[in-house]
């Protein structure tokens, strides 16, 4: 027995041993417990005072929306701000606005405005907003100007989402008030949020607001992209339905991409042939489908038979590839079939590599070949004269052992320049080239019409210094064009008396219809009377063409008036052709003009 209980004592230990560890394990893990819960209790107590401190301290601002009479919204702003996360700010936001009255949602709004920092801003007022919008969603209204126009459709989405959810009519009807391009982003939020209702009434809705094609074009989106597994059968539903294809756009680009997973690039074949109403569109879908795999794309154009096909993909293929990488598309497309189209395509990466990267374009001008290198120099050095003329012209000189003759080169230079220089421009033709060098009279030829615009008197007299004459008129006849059609009628009957003889007739008639637009039509007749017989024929057929496009009524009006017989032929004349294109007379005025037309015999 005594030994029994010998043996049985470490075995009674180990037992008390662990019973006691168990026991001291259990009442820890109850104290963890405890603790845990009494944290979460003072997180959620912390986070309900942000929400409790908004209520007590909103009721210390003025009624008047624009005049707070204390700090505590802002306190109360930053709090909520000053959350860990995204995801406990918009918890604390929507806890405190839960509770807000309107007129809390008022002087919070009032508080908002003054956060500097946008994201948090709009985070703010969206949250003010769409609580407003469950209880007074007409006063929302109020503040969506005040909202910033990035956001505005957005603002309009929750508003009308919620507010056709507790009053569809009222919602419609405030709808209806809006711009058209608001009203057609609420009426989205409408039908979208109104799913319940049946299709005859989604379509009434916006028969009622005007804008019929938005329902259909939901609709069309609908079917077409529940039936994306099918992309054939999607893009026949968009390109066959009622609404315009450009409306759809984005829609057709994701059949587009869906349908390249299908069949390959033998969509871009699909897209060159449907049946699309706008051809940007098409040429958006084709880079679209091109973007991601240009020489792939570039590949499959490479075996289409129909040669008009190929030029239109291909040229739409490398336009895209050279934003990405210009060198690799002349690689490729140098090895091109036929070379007729090949030599099109250098051109096209050229000229979309030169606007944008003008620099690495002269860097590498051996990829170019020589037919098209002097094209692509102008095209690069005229984009870096358009933010610094002079320092491209200094760069001429580093490629004039590549090119026969730089001097369309430099010319290209100037003639940018002149867009926004003209003076300056003009400046360095005369110091820079000799009266008697062709050069000079080509440059101003580009520049001078341009510096018209500006100091016109200037640019004439520069103009007729260096006139060559002509029929067409040499420089001036330029610079009078310009200043004619800038509607400057003094300056040109000061100067009209200047132009070359030869050039005469032409500078007439440029002031005739320059007349004739500004309604000045008895001084356009008068000033025939200057020339001869066979000028004056000319002159007048001019006139009478302006005078019937400009204001048809007026001419017909005046037809029995006009001193001549042979005027009021012209102009009937003139009144019956016009009438074939536009029909602007009646059929009685019509018969009544043929009255003044003189028969040939």
């Amino acid at each position: 027995m005594t030994k029994a209980r010998k043996n049985s004592s470490p075995t009674l230990k180990l037992i008390l041993g662990i019973g006691m560890t168990f026991t001291f394990g259990l009442v820890l893990g109850v104290f963890v417990v405890l603790a845990i819960q009494n944290l979460d209790s003072q997180n959620e107590k912390s986070k309900q005072d942000v929400a409790q401190r908004g209520l007590n301290q909103s009721s210390t601002t003025s009624p008047d929306r624009g005049s707070p009479t204390g700090t505590g919204n802002i306190g109360l702003i930053q709090d909520i701000l000053n959350q860990p996360n995204v995801f406990d700010q918009t918890k604390a936001l929507y806890a405190t606005l839960s509770w807000a009255t309107t007129k809390d949602l008022n002087d919070l709004w009032v508080q908002s405005q003054t956060i500097e920092r946008e994201s948090h801003r709009v985070t703010i007022q969206q949250g003010i907003l769409s609580k407003l919008a469950t209880i007074s969603p007409a006063e929302v209204l109020e503040y969506i100007d005040e909202v910033s126009i990035f956001h505005i459709d957005q603002i309009l989405t929750s508003l009308f989402s919620e507010w056709s959810f507790s009053n569809l009519e009222e919602a419609i009807k405030a709808v209806s008030t809006l711009s058209r391009p608001r009203r057609n982003v609420a009426l989205q939020a409408i039908l979208n949020t109104r799913d319940d209702l049946p299709e005859s009434k989604h379509r009434e809705i916006a028969i009622q607001l005007e804008h019929e094609e938005t329902f259909l074009k939901m609709v069309s989106d609908t079917k077409a992209l529940l039936s994306l597994e099918e992309p054939h059968s999607s893009w026949d539903t968009l390109l066959t339905d009622e609404v315009a294809d450009y409306l759809q756009a984005e829609s057709l680009l994701k059949v587009a991409e869906a349908w390249r997973e299908k069949i390959g690039f033998k969509v871009l074949s699909n897209i060159y042939s449907a049946d699309i109403d706008d051809d940007q569109l098409r040429q958006q879908l084709i880079r679209k489908i091109a973007e991601e795999d240009p020489l792939g794309a570039l590949n499959y154009t490479r075996e289409l038979t129909d040669e008009s096909e190929k030029s239109s993909l291909s040229r739409t293929i490398v336009r895209v590839w050279a934003r990405s990488d210009a060198l690799a598309a002349l690689f490729a497309v140098s090895t091109f079939e036929p070379t007729s189209i090949a030599s099109a395509l250098e051109v096209q990466i050229t000229k979309v590599w030169a606007s944008i990267r003008p620099n690495e374009v002269i860097q590498n001008i051996d990829a170019v070949t020589d037919e098209h290198r002097l094209d692509a120099l102008e095209s690069a050095f005229a984009q870096l004269a358009s933010q610094d003329p002079e320092n491209a012209l200094a760069r001429v000189s580093s490629v004039e052992n590549l090119v026969a003759n730089t001097s369309s080169i430099v010319h290209s230079i100037v003639r940018e320049w002149s867009y926004t220089e003209p003076r300056e421009a003009t400046d360095w033709v005369l110091e820079n080239y000799e009266r008697e060098d062709p050069h000079r009279v080509t440059m101003l030829d580009s520049v001078l019409s341009y510096l018209a615009r500006v100091e016109p008197e200037a640019a004439f007299e520069i103009a007729l210094e260096h006139s060559t004459g002509g029929r067409w008129g040499g420089l001036e006849m330029d610079v009078f064009t310009q200043i004619t059609y800038a509607g400057n009628l003094e300056l040109a009957k000061k100067l009209i008396t200047r132009v070359h003889e030869d050039s005469k007739t032409l500078a007439y008639i440029h002031y005739g219809q320059a007349l004739v637009k500004q309604a000045q039509t008895e001084e356009a007749l008068e000033l025939g009377k200057n020339l001869n017989e066979e000028q004056q024929s000319f002159y007048y057929d001019q006139v009478m063409y302006a005078w019937a496009r400009e204001n048809p009524k007026n001419l017909y009006e005046k037809l029995g008036n006009l001193p001549t017989d042979e005027l009021k032929s012209l102009a009937a004349e003139e009144l019956i052709r016009r009438n074939i294109h536009v029909s602007l007379l009646s059929d009685e005025q019509i018969k009544h003009a043929q009255t003044f037309v003189e028969s040939d015999d």
